[in-house]
């Protein structure tokens, strides 16, 4: 029996009045000052979630009340009543942007929750149609010399107690403007000199390019498919001092962490396979380097690939590269690209072994080079695929279909 559970899932992108009710508090987890937006009940569902998450829970009156906010602070807001306030008053969510801005980290549940990132300027955005987005979280924390801004984002797609939990929970890992050190793709095991997240330069300038993180697009599936639970992040960064006038590039890494039912539970879902494939508009975008290669492995074996430019190739005229290291089991690697604007990998687990019941993460990378006076037109499709045994034959397959589009100025 064959089952097909895709889900087309976008990624894009990551705020008083004295009048603000404070809510009386149950037992929670933290003491996280935290401010609802949209809802003016005590007993809307959103405002019962977050009791459980945090004893210092206020719902503000309107949006003048963001100016009680302050550093270490949460925003929750409904996403129906953004929707709706903000179509009749667009002020509104300038008084958003400005919040988020300044580093608050800011959540949106219910309605359309792309709503706050796609309004922020100088974001590189991502959208996912046909997805059932519940709630998305977005954080600022910089701005870098050209405008482009330093952000995350987190976005669930079913179960909303589920939803309101997770989104508390990465708002709290957000809290300060410091930049994680986790989002880099560089691993341990990575030479000492590319370890240090620096460019590698093939020859001494000053000043020095290297590798800036502009975003962190993590999307989780919440209790969306039933055989396992993926966990899709996608983090991207931009080439500092290029020395070029021409061309900019991004690197792009996407860790797909395949969680099967069999890891978890009693569920005899396992890992099968994840078929990964980029895409890039030829008119304007160019892929000039991606890893890994294709290869075999049987027992455990550190996958690790660089990528980035190369001068005198492509219009480089440095060498800056990112390493990443990922671990695989019983698990064959074939390089499916085609050209330079479509690359792929496809990693087949073998199910009947260990590997099947285990967790992993897999993370290829690719550079897009663009003209500097156009944008990243970017798609790609991951497909993990899980499946059944009865013995040792296949019984039932099921697939998550997860769709990235990528999109900047």
């Amino acid at each position: 029996m064959q089952t097909s559970l895709y889900a087309s899932l976008l990624i894009g992108l990551a705020f008083a009045a004295l009048s603000a009710s404070q809510i009386p508090r149950a037992i929670a987890q933290s003491t996280t000052p935290t401010y609802v937006l949209g809802v003016s009940s005590p007993l809307d569902p959103l405002v019962v979630d977050l009791q459980s998450q945090t004893s210092s829970l206020t719902i503000l009156s309107g949006v003048s009340g963001l100016s009680l906010l302050g550093p270490g602070s949460i925003l929750f807001i409904d996403g129906a009543w953004l929707q709706s306030a903000s179509s009749l008053d667009p002020t509104i969510l300038l008084l958003l942007d400005s919040t988020v801005l300044n580093g608050v980290p800011s959540v949106v549940v219910g309605g359309t929750p792309t709503i706050l990132q796609n309004s922020i300027s100088g974001l590189i955005k991502g959208q996912v149609p046909n997805l059932p987005l519940i709630a998305e979280g977005l954080k600022v924390f910089s701005t870098l010399p050209d405008g482009t801004r330093q952000g995350a984002a987190l976005q669930v797609i079913a179960g909303f107690d589920y939803a309101v939990n997770a989104e508390f929970t990465w708002a709290q890992q957000h809290l300060a403007n410091a930049i994680p050190s986790a989002f880099s793709p560089l691993s341990t095991s990575a030479p000492s000199k590319a370890s240090t997240g620096k460019a590698l330069l093939a020859s001494s300038s000053s000043p020095a390019p290297s590798w800036a993180f502009v975003l962190q697009l993590k999307t989780d599936t919440g209790s969306q498919f039933a055989q396992a639970q993926i966990i899709s992040t996608f983090t991207i960064f931009s080439l500092q001092n290029s020395g070029s006038n021409t061309f900019k590039w991004y690197n792009f890494f996407a860790n797909q962490s395949l969680i099967p039912g069999s890891a978890v539970s009693n569920s005899p879902w396992r890992n099968f396979s994840e078929n990964d494939t980029v895409n890039v508009n030829p008119s304007s975008n160019t892929l000039v380097s991606h890893g890994p290669t294709s290869l075999i492995t049987s027992g455990p074996t550190t996958v690790t690939y660089s990528i980035g430019v190369t001068a005198g190739f492509s219009g480089a005229v440095v060498t800056a590269n990112q390493t990443q290291s990922y671990m695989l089991k019983n698990t064959n690697v074939t390089d499916t690209s085609r050209s330079a604007s479509q690359v792929g990998w496809l990693h087949n687990i073998d199910p009947r072994s260990s590997s099947g019941k285990l967790s992993f993460s897999i993370i290829p990378g690719w550079t897009d080079q663009i003209p500097i006076n156009q944008g990243i037109d970017l798609h790609g499709t991951f497909t993990s695929t899980f499946v059944t045994l009865s013995g040792s034959t296949i019984s039932q397959t099921a697939s998550t279909g997860v769709g990235l589009a990528v999109s900047s100025n």
